[in-house]
């Protein structure tokens, strides 16, 4: 089907000494002392009060610099932390095989993603439960791509319940690096460095883009317009899922029913 074709929209066509005000007052501290020792003794014991005034101030410079030096020392292991070598990262198949249908040859597989130093095991079953049965079918491909990024992998699924005809849905997974973990939509949008509302405005404009292009007449069909305005709806555009398709380009992925004029499903998948 043409749509669907289109529909892929190139889906995607993807980084400190003490401060003045308290040395003022030790010097005001040191000179009261010494006005009032003069007062009632002698000049000795006023070198006295000045010594052990000395010392103390002396002792509070000290503690200072060390704690300045605790706090730095803090800081740099913090940013040596931060900064660490993330493992070796791989996505390969978990599953793979080719079968011939009708004559034509077709290959499905589904992957599995290891990252040196942490564990994948979660994300890995998900995959497996998820596109396993579906592989394994004679009649159905299983497909992915991936993206390895400074500190995530992005992983685009496409299952085609019928294989050798037009029609597809698609899956996306944001896993990070650091944890071996799925990575929620805010925290895909943080490492994008973009707010959701900008997202939602690029999604909603393609998403437009996307109907105008491939049912440019849905305004003239009453149950078209309405899956449209369904489709440009907050509920709709809240919905798409943030990820990095194979080239490294910026996409969202968008989960659709079908408009009443289309023979099947559509997901609608682009870059932003």
């Amino acid at each position: 089907m043409a749509s669907c074709t289109l529909l892929s929209m190139a889906a995607c066509n993807k980084k400190e000494s003490v401060p003045s005000s308290e040395t003022t007052a030790a010097v005001t501290t040191t000179t009261e002392a010494t006005e009032t020792t003069t007062e009632e003794t002698t000049v000795e014991e006023t070198t006295t009060s000045e010594e052990t005034t000395t010392e103390e101030t002396t002792s509070e410079a000290t503690t200072e610099t060390k704690a300045t030096e605790a706090t730095k020392a803090t800081t740099e292991s913090s940013a040596k932390a931060t900064t660490r070598t993330l493992g070796k990262t791989t996505v390969s198949n978990a599953y793979s095989r080719s079968f011939t249908l009708k004559k034509q040859k077709f290959t499905t597989k589904y992957p599995k993603v290891t990252i040196k130093g942490v564990s994948t095991s979660a994300v890995n079953k998900e995959i497996a439960d998820k596109f396993g049965p579906i592989a394994k079918k004679n009649d159905s491909v299983v497909k992915y791509s991936y993206y390895v990024g400074k500190n995530y992998v992005s992983i685009f699924v496409t299952v085609n319940l019928d294989a050798g005809k037009d029609g597809s849905n698609y899956y996306v997974y944001n896993v990070s690096r650091e944890t071996g973990k799925k990575l929620s939509k805010a925290e895909m949008l943080k490492i994008w460095n973009m707010k959701d509302s900008a997202f939602k405005s690029k999604v909603t404009s393609a998403v437009k883009k996307w109907w105008t292009t491939n049912i440019p007449n849905y305004s003239k069909n009453k149950s078209d317009k309405e899956m449209y305005n369904k489709a440009i709806a907050s509920k709709s555009i809240n919905s798409a899922v943030p990820y990095v398709n194979s080239k490294g380009k910026k996409c969202f992925l968008l989960r659709q029913m079908k408009a009443p004029t289309q023979f099947t499903y559509n997901d609608i998948y682009a870059t932003i």
